[in-house]
């Protein structure tokens, strides 16, 4: 007769939501709660008491042992298999979605992929986080952070938070990290790539991988950035120089704005070192393939980092024009993309060659309007140069730009570029040529189409899409606005431009009030200490909003040509219909003053303006 078995308490809460004291419901994947899946932390289950049974004799039938000699078997083969040296051969990792939850037998081992028959990692239907019991780390993962503390030994030790990342975590990371290159094509993770071959060959790449797919938990990825940059600190110190650390860096980079720190190196700073290092590893200098040498998967590695530096310098120098670029537009650089384009291994290396090309022609417009004046005419040509420029590059690459959201962005940011250098600029013989006016203002009108274009576009995707986003696609988010801003508060005056009869305040508003709703939301806000991304652009633009929505008339009613002259000679405008805006809401109708001129800082026609947004020093 066996032992009768006490009462079971409430088993249905894990660690977590009882420490939460909420209710834990469970969500469609065994083993994991609804708040555990949305925070990407490990669901441990919770270990109900048991009460004490009345002792009674126990007869142990032959069933009963030869039960229990199986278990001790089976235990001891798991202690067997988990003891083997790291050369002896082991089971491919099977698909992440037939993880079972909380079992200690597969959690226990450590998968990776066979040599004979390389296995392809199923990428999981959704973001949900199978995590095992703290536990039950294998000792791979703990050796991996164990080779970090050795690296920053003078530095301190790692945080313990990083030790509860698992193998199995760290595998659903790399495949969040696939979901993310397409929005940064240029460091790439082989299909057959597991999370050991990084943790072997590419440690630091490994690190900044985890860092940038972390967005979920602000906490954890806070911590990992934290601790990644005493890790390179160390290793630039000691003159490290090799692809592991510049891809590393790269990745780290790419992603910043997700853990932007005012107070830590600076991004310029950092980029500086990634080119710094591709020129003493010779990146600028790598053979090309040819018919009868095949080349080496190494190198369109290295050929893929030297055109990250390249994008990343060109963009970010487009932000601080007063700082001489890092890199410039070559030879090189084109061959190096049309050579990954023609080899086509991944499938975003297709848009490598279009990125490149519209980094060519942002710099381009920077180096045509270098001079704040010039003649009307020449200005006209050189503006009609550069829009056919445009056409063409943008026909070429439709269909990729259709495919891919970055290379989108990208082109409708370098055309904003275009014509807002072209309104900065002051026209020597305005007043001696008939049609520089009106130039001008089309111009203008242009350059205001061209901000709407571009953010109508970037209000289209997923909501889960704007955690890919790069830093660049977010300079370019930001500077768009910033642009409309500028348009309705800073412009000058000429005939026919009236920020009131054009709305620009409404317009801000609305693309502000669609990007706001489309912008992930906190996954659980007590876990939360900092201010992200997201909260920091909903803040900031609402402050621009408020600035905008008094902006007055400043050409009408003489020089507005949204205005007519009807039969009576009275002057009406085309805009009569619309609602007029409100004075802040302010009953007795005074003007609030602007943020500007309380806070210094928050000037939009400022050219630091996009960084401190971007950084929330604002």
């Amino acid at each position: 007769m066996e032992v009768r078995e006490g009462r079971i308490g409430n088993a249905f809460a894990c660690e977590r939501c009882r420490k939460h004291k909420v209710r834990c419901v469970p969500s469609d994947t065994q083993g994991i709660c609804q708040r555990c899946q949305k925070a990407r932390v490990e669901c441990i289950e919770h270990v109900a008491r048991r009460r004490p049974a009345k002792p009674r004799n126990v007869v142990q039938t032959p069933n009963r042992v030869a039960e229990m000699e199986k278990k001790l078997d089976k235990l001891s083969a798991i202690v067997t298999a988990t003891s083997a040296p790291s050369s002896a051969p082991q089971p491919p990792l099977p698909p992440v979605s037939t993880f079972p939850s909380q079992v200690p037998e597969i959690a226990q081992r450590t998968p990776t992929p066979a040599p004979a028959v390389p296995t392809t990692p199923t990428p999981s239907a959704s973001k949900t986080p199978i995590l095992p019991n703290l536990g039950s780390t294998p000792e791979s993962a703990l050796s991996f952070w164990e080779s970090i503390n050795d690296t920053i030994s003078g530095l301190g030790r790692l945080d313990p938070v990083l030790r509860s990342i698992s193998v199995i975590h760290m595998q659903l990371l790399l495949e969040s990290y696939r979901a993310m290159i397409d929005f940064f094509p240029f460091v790439t993770l082989p299909k057959e790539c597991f999370y050991r071959d990084l943790i072997q060959k590419r440690p630091i790449l490994m690190f900044a991988v985890l860092t940038v797919t972390s967005y979920d938990s602000s906490l954890l990825q806070l911590t990992l950035s934290r601790e990644f940059r005493k890790v390179v600190t160390v290793k630039i110190m000691n003159g490290e120089k090799s692809l592991d650390l510049l891809q590393g860096l790269l990745v780290f980079i790419a992603w910043h704005h997700h853990y932007m720190d005012p107070q830590a190196v600076s991004i310029q700073m950092l980029l500086q070192i990634c080119i710094g290092i591709s020129g003493d590893l010779g990146l600028d200098s790598i053979s090309p393939a040819t018919a009868y040498h095949k080349e080496d998967p190494q190198n369109r590695e290295a050929k893929r980092a030297y055109l990250g530096c390249y994008y990343l310098s060109s963009n970010l120098g487009m932000m601080e024009i007063s700082k001489n670029r890092g890199l410039s537009h070559s030879v090189i650089l084109r061959n190096y993309a049309s050579e990954l384009a023609s080899a086509w291994e991944f499938k975003s290396d297709s848009v490598l060659l279009a990125l490149v090309e519209t980094c060519q022609f942002m710099e381009d417009v920077e180096e045509t309007f270098c001079n704040q004046s010039e003649q009307a005419l020449v200005a006209r040509s050189q503006v009609k140069r550069l829009s056919d420029k445009w056409d063409n590059m943008r026909i070429s690459s439709q269909q990729l730009a259709a495919d891919f959201k970055t290379l989108q962005w990208v082109h409708m940011a370098s055309r904003v570029r275009l014509y807002r250098s072209a309104m900065s600029l002051e026209l020597l013989d305005r007043d001696s040529t008939s049609w520089a006016s009106g130039f001008q203002l089309s111009l203008r009108i242009t350059g205001l189409r061209s901000i709407e274009q571009f953010l109508d576009n970037s209000v289209q995707m997923a909501t889960n899409q704007y955690e890919f986003l790069s830093i660049i696609d977010w300079l370019n988010l930001i500077s768009a606005l910033t642009a409309l801003g500028k348009l309705a508060v800073h412009s000058t005056q000429i005939p026919g431009w009236d920020p009131a009869d054009l709305q620009l305040g409404k317009t801000f508003e609305h693309f502000q009030e669609h990007l706001c709703s489309q912008l992930p939301r906190p996954l659980d806000s007590q876990e939360r200490k900092a201010e992200d991304v997201f909260d920091r652009f909903r803040r900031i633009t609402a402050i621009m909003k408020m600035a905008l929505k008094s902006v007055p008339g400043r050409s009408s009613p003489n020089g507005s040509t949204f205005e007519i002259t009807t039969s009576s000679r009275q002057t009406v405008s085309l805009l009569q219909d619309l609602p007029p805006l409100k004075p802040n809401g302010i009953a007795n109708g005074t003007d609030l003053p602007a943020p500007w001129k309380v806070n210094p800082t928050f000037d939009m026609s400022s050219n630091e303006f996009p960084w401190k947004f971007l950084m929330g020093t604002l």
